[in-house]
């Protein structure tokens, strides 16, 4: 696609854009439904009408609480058509936390499910209609009988109540392109989560440069396993597939086996997916590395690659890249790809600002960083989050006076332009003085042929502040011990950055989006402790 002619479009119009250009290509299935382009956008619209019809305003915001469905993407669609936010809800979140999101966000409208491997939400959401009286109706994915209204019906009375009017084709055309679309809470691993506003401006820009960086002839077809309420799942594998108008293939979580059949049967054409991802699939018996000869792309991002898994993708005929972003810089906002011997610019760096200019590093003197030197990764603001839901202290915070997003990651500009990844100013801990970046620990860890995975903690210590502790997975079958690994970081890394424990582990536990969940292995670390 050429940007030109789709700079000023808004989701909206991308979907009746391909709609009339594709539309019997498949656009979005899960296991039990699968929608082309040209019904895709005619369930969109009943679904906008229905909004249309409950009175749902710009601006205002509706929740789901569901895993990668089809479901989940027409309400997002019919959101985006009228300016209303949507909200996605992790089933993996406990009430407490879903309550915590709903009482910031105030939704006027909730979609949800009934049960999901074995747990029951309707009871969870019941209380949270009972406490929470911005919701007005409530609509059932899988059930009516304790909802407002089930998710056909309800489509149904909304197209009945709302007629092709003047009055809702304005409504739609009303809608202006700066509007957000998306409220994605992060993490909060500085204090309570906060809802990131993006825009969809930022994210459809962002989501061009994706096409033009990951080109797939004729169109992108992509599994996703990621939930709904996360930047990867919604912007990274959706949009990019939506934008490029392509096939979404949307699957409840991360199988490997499920990505091994659809890569093996050509499924897929491009592989996004996180290193820890791909290290399980590739410890399957049922991997081979020919079969990402079947692929045009694979792409990475979240954290670095190990090298053993760069050169095997640099063996293979598919190309390769990689990018770094973030919720707050609505997509990525670096790349590399892989051309002729540069598997050291893949394993050991972000790749370059792309566009160009749309990156710097700026020093603790607040002047720019010159090659060599490192600094915090700030992100220029024209295509960032529109701020944080009702904190304009914090989203005043969190940029320079000069407009520029602080990352509040820490990096090195390369002198070939690339830059290196040094961690997260919120996980640098402290050791005897010394400044320590996780992640640089735990690439020098997997450089190990026998360790499979990394995962490096800072934990309080009486004599040095705090002391590293380092989270191990080994290959199958393999037998490590602590002094044989401090031997080998003592080759590679200060003597202060040496973890000063070693635990290992047949697996660790994991965030949704693929990445170890460090806060539980500190939690873990402290529970033992205390008893």
């Amino acid at each position: 696609m050429e940007n030109g002619l789709f700079d000023q479009f808004r989701i909206g119009d991308y979907l009746e854009h391909h709609a009339k250009s594709f539309p019997t290509r498949t656009a979005v299935c899960d296991t039990r439904s699968s929608l082309s382009y040209s019904e895709l956008a005619e369930a969109v619209d009943a679904c906008a009408r229905a909004m249309h019809a409950a009175n749902i305003l710009p601006g205002d915001r509706v929740a789901v609480l569901a895993p990668p469905r089809v479901e989940a993407l027409i309400t997002f669609l019919a959101a985006a058509k009228l300016g209303v936010i949507w909200l996605g809800l992790n089933p993996k979140y406990q009430l407490n936390e879903m309550d915590y999101i709903v009482s910031d966000a105030k939704p006027s409208l909730l979609f949800s499910i009934d049960t999901l491997e074995g747990r029951n939400y309707r009871e969870d959401a019941q209380k949270l209609l009972r406490a929470h009286s911005s919701i007005r109706c409530s609509v059932g994915l899988e059930s009516d009988d304790i909802w407002d209204v089930g998710f056909s019906d309800w489509l149904v009375e909304g197209s009945r109540k709302v007629q092709e009017t003047e009055k809702f084709a304005a409504a739609i055309e009303a809608v202006p392109l700066s509007t957000p679309a998306l409220l994605v809470y992060t993490s909060g691993s500085s204090g309570k989560p906060k809802g990131v506003m993006l825009g969809q401006r930022e994210l459809l820009q962002r989501s061009r440069t994706q096409n033009e960086q990951f080109p797939v002839t004729p169109y992108p077809c992509v599994l996703n396993p990621l939930p709904i309420n996360h930047i990867g799942g919604m912007h990274f594998l959706t949009l990019y597939t939506f934008v490029g108008a392509g096939t979404i293939i949307l699957t409840e979580k991360f199988l490997p086996d499920e990505f091994i059949g659809a890569i093996k049967n050509k499924k897929i054409n491009i592989l996004y997916i996180l290193p820890t991802m791909f290290q399980i699939i590739a410890g399957r018996p049922e991997y081979s590395p020919e079969m990402l000869d079947n692929l045009q792309w694979f792409v990475f991002s979240g954290a670095a690659m190990p090298m053993e898994f760069v050169n095997q993708l640099f063996r293979s005929k598919c190309n390769v890249g990689l990018t770094y972003g973030m919720t707050e810089t609505c997509g990525s906002v670096t790349y590399a790809r892989k051309s002729g011997d540069n598997q050291e610019v893949l394993f050991n760096s972000i790749g370059a600002p792309t566009p160009p200019g749309e990156v710097r590093l700026m020093n603790e003197t607040g002047a720019l960083c010159k090659a060599g030197e490192s600094g915090e990764i700030q992100v220029r603001a024209e295509f960032c989050m529109r701020g944080y839901f009702n904190r304009p202290e914090a989203t005043a915070e969190a940029y320079t006076d000069d407009g520029w997003f602080r990352s509040g990651d820490i990096a090195k500009l390369r002198e070939d332009g690339n830059i290196e990844f040094v961690g997260r100013i919120s996980e640098m801990f402290k050791s005897g003085g010394y400044n320590v970046y996780p992640r640089e620990v735990e690439l020098a860890l997997e450089e190990h042929s026998d360790v499979q995975l990394a995962a490096v903690v800072g934990i309080p210590d009486p004599l040095y502040a705090e002391v590293g502790w380092a989270y191990i997975i080994p290959r199958d079958g393999v037998a490590l011990e602590a002094d044989a690994l401090k031997e080998w970081c003592a080759k590679r890394l200060a003597n202060y950055k040496i973890p000063k424990h070693f635990v290992f582990e047949s697996e660790l536990p994991m965030l949704p989006v693929g990445k170890v969940d460090k806060a539980r292995l500190k939690r873990g670390h402290e529970e033992t402790l205390a008893h």
